[in-house]
């Protein structure tokens, strides 16, 4: 029997072998950490440029708005004053109606004291023609 070799069971592995199964775990490890990292980078830079996107695009949403509700106040206003320019055409209109119905009246009123007074002026023409 020899006493010099050692007593293994299964594999045999020498100490360069250690070594290399050693690095490997440690290449594995880098290479696991470094596709980590990409990822983690790639996902961050993707929601930072999406937020940038978003918030370029609500900003650009917002001016808009602001253009328009503008544009929306200065045509309320001028429709406001047409509204009333024409209530004060219709108040001046209904006083002009009035008025002149008053005239109107007032007209008839003379008619009817012109007439009473031509009456009178007949029977006072009548009264002189039977007169000598």
């Amino acid at each position: 029997m020899k006493y010099a070799e050692p007593i293994t069971l299964g594999k045999e592995q020498s100490p360069t072998t250690r070594r290399k199964k050693g690095t490997m775990r440690l290449f594995d490890f880098v290479c696991v950490f470094f596709f980590l990292l990409i990822w983690t980078v790639l996902i961050y830079g993707g929601f930072y440029f999406t937020k940038q996107y978003l918030d370029t695009a609500l900003h650009n949403v917002q001016q808009t708005n602001i253009v328009n509700l503008m544009e929306v106040k200065e045509r309320l206003d001028s429709l406001s004053g047409e509204m009333k320019a024409l209530q004060n055409e219709l108040i001046n209109t209904d006083q002009t109606l009035s008025s002149s119905g008053n005239i109107q009246a007032q007209l008839n009123r003379k008619i009817e004291l012109l007439d009473t007074q031509l009456k009178n002026l007949e029977k006072s023409l009548k009264i002189l023609k039977e007169a000598p």
